[in-house]
């Protein structure tokens, strides 16, 4: 099994600071364990979410990895960038 050449911790504390400063109201913030959904973010704001990703990641995710066991929370969403970052960028789009 490849290791992770990504740290999943900095992946989400690096999207739970685009979330809170970008998305979130001032004094509403969100934690890397918190559900996104729950915090209030809706369609919009997870396009925000996904436009960043691959900006700052280099890969867009597919509708079908869109699921809740992906990006429900920021850590989430780091581990799912952590296990298919890699394989993603490197692949024709």
């Amino acid at each position: 099994m490849t290791r992770c050449p990504l740290d999943a911790n900095a992946i989400a504390a690096t999207l739970t600071s685009f979330i809170n400063t970008t998305i979130m109201a001032r004094g509403h913030a969100v934690q890397p364990d918190d559900d996104l959904e729950a915090a209030g973010l809706d369609s919009m704001a997870f396009l925000k979410v996904l436009i960043f990703i691959e900006a700052e990641f280099g890969f867009w995710v597919p509708d079908e990895d869109l699921v809740a066991e992906n990006i429900a929370s920021p850590v989430a969403l780091a581990r799912y960038i952590c296990r298919f970052g890699s394989a993603s960028s490197s692949s024709p789009r």
